[in-house]
Order: C-alpha cells, then sequence, then structure tokens
C-alpha cells in the first residue's frame, strides 16, 4: 500500500517526468542537429533517407523541406524538454513538446519497416517512441493539479 501510495504522489511523477525529458531532450536535441546540420558523425545517416528520396516517396512531402520540417521540429521540442527539466518551459509548452514527438517517432519506426531496414533500427525507433510516449504521461499527470489515488 505505501509503493502505491508513492508511485501516485505528484512528486514522484515530476521525478519521472524530469528524467524523461531530460533523456529524450537530449536525444531529440541531438537527432535535430544531425538532420539539419553536417557537424554531427550521425549526421549522414540521419539525412540519408530525405535527401535520397525514400521518406518523400512514403510519405508523399518534398524532400529537403521534409528534412529540415522534421529537424527543426526535433529540436526545438528537445530544447522545449530540457527546459522544462530546470523549470525554463511553460507548462502548456513542455506538453506540446512531449506529444510531438510521438507522431514523428512512430512515422520513423513506420519507415524503417517499409523500407526493410535491420530490426535493430525498427526496435530503436519503437523504443524511443514508447519513451515519448510515457514522457508525455508523466508530464501531462505532474502538471495535473490531483492525481487520483494520492
Amino acid at each position: 500500500k505505501k509503493l502505491h501510495q508513492y508511485l501516485t504522489t505528484k512528486a514522484f511523477n515530476m521525478i519521472v517526468a524530469k528524467i524523461l525529458s531530460g533523456l529524450m531532450g537530449f536525444f531529440f536535441t541531438f537527432a535535430g542537429i544531425a538532420k539539419t546540420t553536417p557537424y554531427t558523425a550521425m549526421s549522414e545517416e540521419m539525412q540519408m533517407g530525405f535527401r535520397s528520396g525514400l521518406f518523400p516517396k512514403m510519405w508523399g512531402l518534398p524532400a529537403l523541406p521534409f528534412l529540415y520540417f522534421v529537424g527543426i521540429t526535433e529540436l526545438l521540442c528537445g530544447i522545449g524538454l530540457l527546459g522544462s527539466v530546470f523549470g525554463i518551459t511553460p507548462q502548456l509548452i513542455t506538453q506540446w513538446c512531449a506529444v510531438i514527438p510521438i507522431p514523428i517517432t512512430m512515422a520513423a519506426t513506420t519507415s524503417h519497416v517499409l523500407n526493410g531496414d535491420p530490426m535493430d533500427k525498427i526496435v530503436f525507433c519503437g523504443v524511443i517512441t514508447t519513451l515519448f510516449v510515457l514522457n508525455n504521461f508523466f508530464v501531462a499527470i505532474s502538471f495535473a493539479t490531483k492525481v487520483k489515488g494520492a
């Protein structure tokens, strides 16, 4: 019973939200930089599906605008999540930064499946999607005024 009470406290939810926001914020900031610049070790790999025309064909969007839209969105969401860890990002913006990555990572996972990519890429994207879903849940519940059962 005591563990259940602790797991439903606002403090616990806030701690988990900050940990996940920091982790996912760092990841998405890096992914955004890798997609919009040539300066990281992952830039070529992160841009390849867009520049080759594979992802634009799958999703029916022009290659470079699609690449930069996704990259800039990832960068902004990542920075917003990192800001929430330090209490800089307002709650509403934090919530948007937590939810927007979900369809992006789901689309990335789908693209890897449709492309027949190795299972490690599919699993990695699936795990990232799951972590963003969990982060969104904990961000939302940590901002709630009262947690049910607490």
